[in-house]
């Protein structure tokens, strides 16, 4: 374990961190904060064997260096801490739900045509860097990868050489979210790009390890991702609003409301085909899927295009 704990509640961290890992959680997601919490104890609170609403809503305090969305983020983990605690029968205060305000609903960002007209023509010409130097191969085929097969920019990095089958056009995805592995098949257009940038990469790193390899023994991070991604849009010229702009993710999010737009266009049954789409973008429940179709404006069922301002075909999940 990357952390040490020290105040009286030391056991009782470790052994939440413990369940939430064999329950396919990462530890990194709530460990550091937890971390921070114990160090905050240990200081304030050193003799207290139980956790009160006095070193709830003392931990619960918005610090100067903090904004709103970071003081929710540890009050969530820290009420979740506290209800382990009293499902193991222990006295614990529990922070009401609400207490640091309701967070404003997150909308993704749903890309026009132009918009990822754009954002391809910029990715396909950004250069090489000193740091990155395989930069101007990985960017385009890399966010054309998170585009259309809807992967989250986390199961980016991990892939090898060997987990992107390009006889098959079948990509293994492992240990994605909740620690499930799952296969995402590539269209034939993606396929084929795939296959080009294999052969440039091999010229340039022979028997490297990651797909996306930025250099000598490196995959990239979802940080680099992000770096590139905002890249991308600033050599397109695009502003945003800053209460809505995209996000590396909302490529995953077009992914799917772009294949219900495509359903729809072609008279299908939307709801018969969710299962397919639900299997390859790896969701827990179908419910989360569904959740798409609320997002299809419609003006987005009007255009019958099949190509999705990539040059990739849009895949298919039919039988």
């Amino acid at each position: 374990m990357r952390y040490t704990f020290a105040s009286h509640f030391a056991d009782d961290i470790n052994a939440y961190i413990q369940l939430r890992k064999s329950l396919g959680n990462k530890e990194e997601t709530f460990a550091r904060r937890l971390h921070s919490f114990d160090r905050f104890c240990a200081l304030h609170f050193p003799n207290d064997f139980i956790l009160s609403r006095e070193i709830c809503e003392g931990w619960c305090t918005l610090q100067e260096t903090e904004n709103l969305a970071t003081l929710r983020l540890r009050t969530g983990i820290l009420r979740d801490f506290a209800k382990y605690l009293v499902s193991v029968q222990k006295k614990a205060y529990v922070i009401p739900d609400g207490y640091t305000g309701r967070p404003p609903r997150y909308f993704p960002y749903l890309y026009t045509d132009e918009e990822l007209s754009s954002f391809f023509e910029s990715a396909d010409s950004i250069g090489p860097h000193k740091l990155s130097p395989c930069r101007e191969y990985v960017v385009p085929v890399l966010f054309r990868m998170l585009y259309c097969c809807g992967l989250r920019p986390q199961e980016i990095p991990p892939l090898t050489v060997d987990d992107v089958n390009l006889e098959t056009g079948i990509i293994l995805v492992r240990v994605s979210k909740r620690h499930k592995d799952r296969i995402v098949p590539m269209s034939s257009d993606l396929m084929e790009l795939c296959r080009d940038y294999d052969r440039r990469m091999d010229a340039i790193l022979p028997g490297r390890t990651y797909f996306f390899q930025c250099r000598p023994e490196t995959s990239c991070s979802v940080r680099w991702i992000q770096a590139q991604f905002y890249k991308c849009w600033k050599r397109a010229g695009k502003e945003f609003r800053k209460d809505h702009h995209p996000r590396v993710y909302d490529f995953r999010h077009n992914h799917a409301t772009h294949v219900i737009r495509k359903w729809m266009n072609e008279g299908l049954d939307v709801m018969s085909l969710m299962p397919y789409l639900s299997s390859y973008m790896g969701h827990e429940s179908i419910e989360y899927t569904a959740y798409y179709i609320h997002l299809v404006p419609e003006h987005l069922s009007e255009s019958g295009k099949t190509r999705w301002e990539t040059g990739i075909e849009v895949p298919s999940y039919e039988n």
